[in-house]
């Protein structure tokens, strides 16, 4: 029986197998969870206090960990820190996500009103830096990695859905603008966690093909994460890039970013991921939510089987949920995916 690897080793295998000629042996696949507002129930405090101190995150995120023990510690907060600092309104409710009641470029014409934020000082981003650092204090056997709004997020988040998408057609030159604010800004508080040797990801669930076109993707998101993935590179560090529901038409331009990692929903085909992603992206993803709210330990077993019956070992895979596991999710559930992935991912 092989001695059971840490998070980072297992994580570090990962790497190494898809961009080296080393193929290190494992226990087992490396597995983590996406859990944010789900893990205030393991404090029994409300939605709106977990989201609302970064005291209560901090001691939520840790109590996470503890709990069940994934190879990579996920902070999720909610991706509504930077628009928050950048001047839209948000209602807190006691316990769901927080919701956008007023967008600062409902009138586009406060585009030159709008001001980056400073990491270290505007809004909730300095207290989640704090739990971020005080939480690897603590988490030491696996890697501890932000998730934050990625540059179309932003602009999406500040004007609108449906208002920036119709501006991709009437008004190209200020989607450009607006990108170029909205990655200075994803930029800035990437180099915040880097100064504490935090892991990098970008959530940019807007960028799905649920709800914007492939071309619109290439032209107003796809240069701007290139941008920042080779930004970062040069400094040597890695970024990772997660889109939600339906990327398969744009899989090809994720990994064209040049980011380290690709992290996958349930609506993209795992199969044609790892075709895509052998050698020049770790592969993340990509169990169906679905399964931490309905349903049994045996569906929840077999949909994390039929991932792992796609996944070649040479494709440094790791995983995951495709997407953050719901607030309202069962904390019993929640364990049951990291006891699944031991069980059934062993080598």
């Amino acid at each position: 029986m092989k001695q059971a690897l840490t998070g980072k080793q297992r994580v570090s295998a990962a790497f190494k197998k898809t961009f080296t000629d080393l193929n290190p042996e494992l226990d087992r696949v490396p597995a983590y969870i996406f859990t944010g507002a789900c893990n205030a129930k393991l404090l029994g405090v409300s939605v709106r206090e977990f989201l609302q101190d970064h005291r209560v995150f901090t001691q939520a995120q840790i109590a996470a960990y503890q709990r069940y023990q994934p190879d990579i510690m996920i902070m999720m907060w909610d991706l509504s820190m930077d628009i928050e600092a950048m001047g839209n309104e948000l209602r807190y409710p006691e316990e769901s996500m927080s919701v956008v009641v007023k967008e600062f470029l409902a009138d586009k014409s406060n585009l030159n009103k709008l001001k980056l934020p400073d990491p270290h000082n505007d809004g909730r981003i300095p207290g989640y830096l704090e739990a971020c650092a005080e939480t690897k204090k603590v988490v030491t056997n696996a890697p501890v990695s932000g998730v934050i709004a990625g540059p179309w997020t932003i602009a999406m988040g500040l004007r609108g859905a449906s208002n920036l998408i119709l501006d991709t057609k009437m008004d190209p030159d200020f989607v450009h603008e607006l990108m170029r604010i909205s990655t200075e800004a994803t930029k800035r508080f990437t180099e915040a966690l880097h100064e504490n040797n935090i892991g990098i990801g970008y959530s940019e669930a807007p960028a799905s093909c649920n709800l914007i076109s492939p071309e619109i993707y290439r032209k107003y998101v796809f240069p701007y994460h290139k941008e920042l993935v080779s930004y970062f590179k040069e400094k040597e560090i890695g970024v990772g890039i997660h889109i939600c529901g339906n990327a398969n038409p744009i899989l090809e331009d994720m990994v064209a970013t040049g980011a380290s990692n690709i992290s996958i929903d349930s609506g993209t085909d795992l199969g044609k991921a790892v075709e895509v992603t052998r050698g020049k992206a770790v592969l993340i993803g990509n169990v169906p939510t679905d399964c931490f709210l309905a349903g049994s330990r045996d569906v929840m077993g077999e949909a994390i089987q039929k991932c792992l019956g796609q996944v070649l070992d040479e494709s440094g895979f790791i995983l995951a949920p495709g997407c953050e596991v719901p607030a309202i999710a069962p904390v019993d559930k929640i364990a049951w995916f990291m006891e699944l992935a031991a069980e059934l991912g062993s080598y």
